[in-house]
């Protein structure tokens, strides 16, 4: 093989074995590194439940009882307290909150102003059950939620009522709820609320 014959195959064989040496480094580099890792297994998540029944002031609880209150007769200064029991059985606390449904009758338009309700809740033990007529409520850790206010100011919805902490578990809050209608001032007022009814619907949220 004369010298130029040699020279063409040098350079014929040059790239080939400079891709098999690129290919080589490249291997290396790809398989040759140290490793280690560090796992952190089966992380899970799951919600938590809320519920809530009443006694309606008897010895049953139930997600819906019947009327506490059915007053008729009423007139001018006369007043009225009854106790019903709300329990908690929820895996998660929350705070626990009373509010109004609307009100309807006849003329409720002015029977719902003149009406006044104070509202008062205290923390039981999850065994007692308060009585409609307020056996067992405590005389102590009352929070007084409203007082003396017009049953058609009485909050109608969750986030504009007044909350009670409630823990998890089997918990009860009896509240006591007294209502009273006193004078309008005048007697032509007093006597503009003869024959009126007032009604709407009391419900217990927590969240």
């Amino acid at each position: 093989m004369n010298r130029t014959t040699r020279a063409r195959a040098l350079r014929s064989v040059a790239p080939v074995a400079g891709l098999l040496a690129a290919g080589l480094l490249v291997w290396q580099g790809s398989y040759a590194a140290f490793n280690a890792t560090t796992a952190n297994t089966s992380d899970a998540w799951s919600t938590g439940s809320l519920s809530l029944t009443n006694n309606g002031g008897t010895a049953t609880y139930s997600g819906t009882t019947s009327a506490l209150f059915t007053e008729t007769g009423l007139k001018i200064g006369d007043t009225g307290t009854k106790c019903i029991t709300v329990q908690s059985g929820g895996s998660i606390a929350g705070s626990l909150k009373l509010f109004r449904g609307t009100v309807s009758g006849t003329n409720s338009a002015a029977l719902a102003p003149a009406l006044r309700v104070t509202v008062e809740a205290a923390g039981v033990a999850a065994a007692t059950n308060v009585a409609a007529n307020c056996t067992g409520f405590p005389g102590t850790g009352i929070t007084t939620l409203h007082s003396a206010t017009a049953l058609s100011a009485l909050p109608t919805d969750y986030a504009s009522a007044t909350g009670v902490a409630v823990a998890t578990g089997t918990q009860r809050v009896a509240y006591r709820i007294t209502w009273s209608l006193p004078t309008t001032g005048t007697t032509g007022g007093d006597n503009a609320l003869q024959s009126s009814t007032a009604q709407a619907d009391l419900t217990w949220e927590i969240q």
